[in-house]
């Protein structure tokens, strides 16, 4: 009888067995279709169920920690995991693509957790255990190495400065990115997934503002011209009155401007070409005049995957041929988001190249005698981190900084922050702006504003917005000036004035105002 009974078993586990491997088998393909398609949220709870049900599986370990490290806030759970699975996958077996991955992604999830020594040294092994044939992947694994020996030069050397979430008026649990600040300091542009995103794995973006008022940022809002697309915010023109706009059509990115005028954010106008190509165009920024713009594309022609370009109008007002800004900018690797100083003689951007801890890093570039822009330095650790670092705003004293990271302490995603350095001598520059309209009282959008100083040294040539007369420019404080004023069939105007030393701008003052101007017709 007691036979029997043990039969009967025996006939039911056989009969359960294949059952139970066809539900593993299911959840295994639903998680990693979800991987396949990086819906690492879905695809994260299923791999938790299987791993608490089969916790020494050695393929399970190794998906879920190809997952956990490109999930959110699940790094250490990432190495908990390839940790097993690398001592699970012997790399005796040199042709188990699981046992090189394995050790790959646990390399990277050391390096995304701060132990870069830990990344080095696993790298460097999987370097002397890997196949000959597989040269793509040696490739690979020396650029990951190479983060990771950046990333310990720029940790031994930390930048000081103070970091300020922007809060929640202007973050959420959402991703928000590539701030554009206006030179006052008292508009803030940027980009988020709120209030078009489903989900959290959603990817349509659109464009939010908010305004410095009362000694905060009042709740953001959605700028009118937001579609259903995606629409980013990449650039401001330095008087405030033109915002550049990244938008994807059919997944092709071009980009847009949109003027401000009576209080709103007008209609997108596509920029011609040769800035906008059937290539991806994403980025971009003004020169201080207004003349000259910064751009990145993956068009053909270039250095490798993204440059950033320059163009120049004409006099006629259209754009001129483009130009690449060469390898010492450009890398084999991606760049984006430059921003242009107003100064002219400042360069930031982003990179994968370069002397990248990981990811993009956000580098500076100056300008030398020549006009040409070199001697490309890394801005530090830990403004930069093992994660992308983009979209580096400095104010024009470049004492304060806006920009978008990934941080333990955050919000959600990436959040906007505010950096302060700590400095008793921030630059002595000072803003200043005026209106200056023709005889009828319409901006002299035609005027050619000279700035000099008192000793003959040429400051800058400036235009009016055609929008509203409004005119900035940035000079050294404490001193005095002439202003030349000429349009055609116009009397041309000098003014004198002078800038206190007081007046520099520091800790968001306010512009340095003159009066405003109406000029006389030539008679």
């Amino acid at each position: 009888m007691q036979k029997f009974y043990v039969l009967l078993l025996f006939l039911f586990l056989v009969s359960i067995m294949p059952a139970q491997q066809r539900v593993y088998k299911n959840e295994v393909i639903k998680a990693n279709d979800y991987l396949a398609v990086e819906n690492y949220p879905d695809a994260s709870k299923i791999y938790d169920k299987l791993l608490r049900k089969y916790p020494n599986d050695r393929y399970l370990q190794f998906k879920a920690g190809e997952c956990f490290l490109f999930s959110e806030n699940r790094i250490k759970d990432a190495i908990q995991v390839l940790e097993q699975a690398v001592e699970n996958y012997p790399i005796k077996n040199k042709k188990s693509i699981e046992a090189i991955e394995a050790r790959f992604y646990l390399g990277q999830a050391y390096h995304l957790n701060y132990n870069f020594k830990e990344a080095v040294e696993v790298f460097e092994k999987l370097k002397k255990q890997l196949p000959a044939k597989i040269n793509g992947a040696l490739q690979k694994i020396e650029r990951e190495e190479q983060y990771s020996k950046n990333a310990v030069q720029l940790q031994s050397h930390p930048v000081d400065f103070n970091i300020t979430n922007l809060g929640p008026f202007i973050n959420t649990e959402y991703d928000e990115h590539s701030p554009v600040m206006n030179l006052h300091e008292d508009m803030l542009l940027f980009t988020s997934k709120r209030g078009t995103a489903l989900s959290l794995e959603d990817n349509n973006e659109n464009a939010y503002f908010s305004l410095w008022r009362d000694g905060q940022w009042v709740t953001a809002r959605a700028i009118d011209f937001n579609t259903r697309g995606n629409s980013a915010t990449i650039g401001i023109s330095p008087d405030g009155s033109t915002l550049l706009i990244y938008q994807s059509e059919g997944g092709v990115g071009n980009i847009y401007t949109s003027n401000f005028k009576n209080d709103k954010w007008g209609e997108l106008e596509k920029l011609p070409a040769p800035i906008n190509t059937m290539a991806n165009e994403t980025h971009a920024s003004f020169s201080m005049d207004g003349n000259t713009l910064y751009f990145t594309s993956d068009r053909s022609g270039g250095l490798g995957g993204k440059d950033i370009y320059t163009v120049t109008k004409l006099p006629n007002g259209s754009w001129g041929k483009e130009r690449n800004m060469g390898p010492e900018i450009n890398t084999e690797l991606d760049e984006e988001s430059p921003y242009i100083h107003p100064n002219g003689k400042t360069l930031y951007f982003s990179s994968e190249g370069h002397q990248s801890m990981g990811g993009y890093d956000i580098f500076k570039a100056k300008i030398d005698s020549a006009g040409n822009f070199g001697n490309v330095k890394n801005i530090g650790y830990p403004i930069n981190t093992p994660f992308d670092d983009l979209f580096y705003a400095p104010t024009i004293d470049e004492q304060r900084v806006y920009y978008a990271s990934r941080r333990a302490e955050g919000m959600g995603g990436t959040d906007i922050y505010m950096i302060a350095f700590p400095s008793d001598h921030p630059n002595a520059l000072t803003v200043v702006g005026g209106f200056l309209f023709d005889q009828d009282g319409e901006p002299a959008a035609n005027a050619k504003i000279t700035v000099s100083s008192k000793t003959g040294e040429l400051q800058g040539v400036y235009r009016p917005s055609p929008m509203n007369g409004k005119y900035i420019f940035i000079i050294p404080s404490g001193g005095d000036y002439t202003m030349e004023i000429e349009m055609q069939g116009y009397k041309t105007v000098l003014k004198d004035f002078a800038i206190p030393t007081g007046k520099s701008f520091a800790r968001r003052k306010h512009t340095f105002y003159l009066d405003p101007l109406v000029l006389k017709l030539d008679i």
